[in-house]
């Protein structure tokens, strides 16, 4: 009988080592996808730092015609709407997470979506009307809660935004801009 109860309890022993590594295993595992997932949005976040001046070879001969207009302030007049802005704003617009706040389809979000937004007039919550110009846009980017839209609430684009420090990088808000415009 002594064998019958050593082999039972060896049995039971056994399950409960493969349940405690396979516990380990996988929470090794998820452990593993948090840092994983942390180190991506962190890198996404510091991932924008080069400027357009800065941009691959591909661009950089559109850079450098419009480097006087783009290092000074951003509201230093109209935003062309070039190739390599737009592909620059498309850029951001998906690295930075705009697209998870404002659609390019028209379909409500926490934010206005971009389609058809340049341009167009705008009400804000105080009731005042506005024409979305390039100096609105620039505005709405660099100081979000300046001047809030009809149906939407302050203080949730700052935070979102804070860690891309876009009122130092005229470059970024002129390609956002371009971009902006671009989506009819």
């Amino acid at each position: 009988m002594s064998d019958e109860t050593t082999t039972a309890n060896d049995t039971h022993s056994d399950g409960l080592w493969r349940w405690l590594v396979g516990g380990l295993a996988v929470g090794g595992i998820a452990l593993g996808l948090l840092i994983a997932a942390y180190a991506i949005g962190y890198h996404r976040g510091h991932s924008h730092a080069r400027s357009a001046t800065q941009a691959p070879a591909s661009t950089a001969a559109t850079a450098a015609t419009t480097t006087a207009a783009t290092t000074t302030t951003a509201a230093a007049g109209p935003v062309p709407v070039t190739a390599a802005l737009v592909a620059r704003g498309k850029t951001l617009y998906s690295a930075d997470g705009c697209s998870a706040c404002h659609s390019l389809t028209g379909a409500a979000g926490a934010g206005p979506s971009f389609k058809g937004a340049a341009g167009g007039t705008v009400t804000l919550s105080t009731g005042q009307s506005v024409t979305a110009d390039d100096a609105y846009l620039q505005r709405a980017i660099v100081d979000p809660d300046a001047e809030i839209v009809k149906g939407y609430h302050p203080g949730i684009m700052p935070p979102a935004i804070a860690g891309f420090g876009l009122g130092s990088k005229p470059d970024d808000v002129k390609a956002l801009v371009a971009f902006i415009k671009s989506q009819k």
